[in-house]
């Protein structure tokens, strides 16, 4: 209700003998939509805040303020300094005048227009923010037209019949006195609507004024302290608006930070629990398909004993299994590899498949862990009530409160995605456009960077989460086993890729889609492939 027509009549009221015979001396702005007064009087200093926020207008008297010592920006200078000789209120507009010796300052709210003026007696016009000049001389045509008050506006209701007629006939009455008439009279009320109006109104002149705070909505409103429509758990009273008006005010943002810290917490742990939540799913998959180091062991045992029975060149062998009875059991091979190559194959994937199963049930009580103290810190911001409640939060959550969300993360689910190993992330580009935006946008500096050698394909990123901790080189080599197999080569035996940290991977001026330049690169020679503890963890 603070933005209420005759709640700025009333304020200007009380506003106008510490106004008169002050000196404007400065006027400056060092926040957006934000615009002090400075002013002096009697050889004391003081200043008036304006805020032309469309959607949050207000005027404050404030004894001090701190000033920036930089990034502010002065307004006015060459019509200051104004010595304000009266403020008055537009009859029927939210305009306030504040009238100097060498023309007037006007602050407007107007909605999506609100504005600060200053218009001199030659007509020139200044505004804090930017106008058209057609609008501007209109602007000045309407300002001259207008009349203006130094008392309290009772207009004449006696010609009305019922509230929506005075509502209509008088917009400047606005909901809020709108719905406390209502409230306390009745909305089939037809006797003496006016006088039950003014009476409303002879409250907001004359009484005392309530700060009414509901800090489960989170709402506080600033009214007179008879009015019962707003619904309240503290009450505060004040004899003077401009105090009232100070402390809502303050109320209001110290409200509206502890909303806003609390939002920025929820939001933060929903995402992290949504990452925890995915990684948990990947790794739960891994080790749902169980451990086959056993399998591959005896794969490798059985090839081990039919060596010399292994032709040149097949892509499979029939053995006996003597680990069950001497059954025929077949054996995949790789024809491009020899006898004992196609031996290393299984003894490596049965080590490996021991080494990622460990890692996955590693992991898993990791991140199951980690998914409980985040739903810990989940009940700790339900409970949350006070500003000190929430800022220990978001230092326990290393929450920069600059936060918003992270573009990069954003961009996520722009790419296909892996987990290699239950643990690293890899991001792979769909096309030329969707490989610029992973390499120019979402890759960060000290992840890996992988492209096939000399062949069209996809960008592939390794995302480091620890710069500090080593990757290990097999991690290194799935990647570029991913990159290998995201390219035209495909299908080959085995392909060169080339590997660089981000950094070194530039794109220049002019290039086409999809092409960068490496500063540095290392090759590693790899099988075109989706390597085993490598898991699809993203939609196309």
């Amino acid at each position: 209700m603070y933005r209420n027509y005759f709640i700025l009549n009333r304020l200007i009221l009380e506003l106008t003998p510490l106004l008169r015979e002050a000196f404007v001396t400065s006027a400056f702005s060092q926040e957006k939509d934000r615009l002090i007064l400075h002013l002096l009087k009697n050889n004391e200093s003081f200043f008036l805040e304006l805020s032309l926020n469309p959607g949050n207008p207000f005027i404050a008297y404030r004894e001090s303020y701190s000033r920036a010592k930089k990034n502010t920006v002065e307004f006015f200078n060459q019509f200051l300094p104004q010595k304000i000789s009266n403020v008055l209120i537009a009859e029927d507009d939210r305009i306030i005048k504040f009238q100097c010796g060498e023309g007037s300052f006007y602050f407007t709210i107007r909605g999506k227009y609100t504005n600060f003026y200053f218009i001199s007696t030659s007509e020139e016009l200044i505004s804090f923010e930017k106008q058209e000049e057609k609008s501007a001389e209109m602007f000045v045509q309407e300002i001259s037209s207008k009349k203006y008050l130094n008392y309290f506006n009772l207009p004449n209701f006696n010609a009305e019949v019922d509230i929506e007629t005075v509502r209509k006939n008088f917009p400047i009455l606005g909901k809020e006195i709108t719905l406390e008439y209502k409230n306390r009279f009745g909305e089939e009320n037809l006797l003496n609507v006016p006088e039950c109006i003014t009476i409303i109104l002879t409250e907001i002149r004359d009484d005392h004024f309530s700060v009414l705070t509901e800090s489960s909505s989170g709402s506080v409103h600033l009214a007179p302290a008879a009015f019962s429509i707003f619904p309240f758990e503290e009450k505060e009273d004040f004899p003077s608006l401009i105090e009232a008006v100070n402390y809502f005010l303050h109320k209001k943002f110290s409200i509206e930070s502890s909303t806003n810290k609390k939002k920025i917490i929820v939001r933060h742990i929903e995402k992290e629990l949504a990452k925890v939540t995915q990684r948990i799913n990947s790794v739960k998959i891994r080790i749902g398909k169980g451990n086959r180091e056993v399998e591959y062991s005896m794969i490798g045992n059985l090839l081990l004993i039919n060596l010399y029975k292994i032709e040149h060149a097949v892509s499979a062998i029939e053995v006996e299994n003597i680990y069950d009875e001497n059954k025929i059991i077949t054996i995949k091979l790789d024809p491009k590899l020899s006898s004992k190559k196609n031996v290393d194959v299984y003894f490596d994937k049965s080590k490996n498949e021991r080494i990622s199963f460990t890692k996955a049930k590693e992991m898993y009580s990791k991140l199951k862990l980690e998914f409980d103290r985040f739903k810990e810190y989940e009940n700790l911001s339900a409970r949350a009530e006070t500003a000190e409640d929430y800022d220990k939060l978001i230092k326990e959550l290393r929450i920069k409160m600059e936060y918003s969300i992270n573009e990069k993360e954003d961009l996520k689910s722009k790419f296909k995605q892996y987990l290699i190993d239950g643990k690293y992330n890899v991001f792979v580009g769909k096309d030329s456009k969707n490989n610029d935006l992973l390499t120019t946008r979402f890759a960060k500096q000290n992840d890996y960077w992988f492209h096939a050698r000399s062949v069209s394909g996809s960008h592939v990123v390794l995302r480091i989460e620890n710069t500090k901790e080593p990757v290990p080189k097999i991690v290194l080599r799935k990647t570029a086993a991913l990159a290998a197999y995201h390219s035209k080569a495909k299908t080959a035996g085995m392909v060169p890729v080339s590997y660089a940290f981000k950094k070194y991977v530039v794109k220049k001026k002019g290039m086409e889609a999809g092409k960068v330049a490496m500063l540095k690169e290392e090759v590693l020679i790899v099988k075109p492939e989706i390597p085993n503890g490598c898991e699809y963890v993203s939609n196309e």
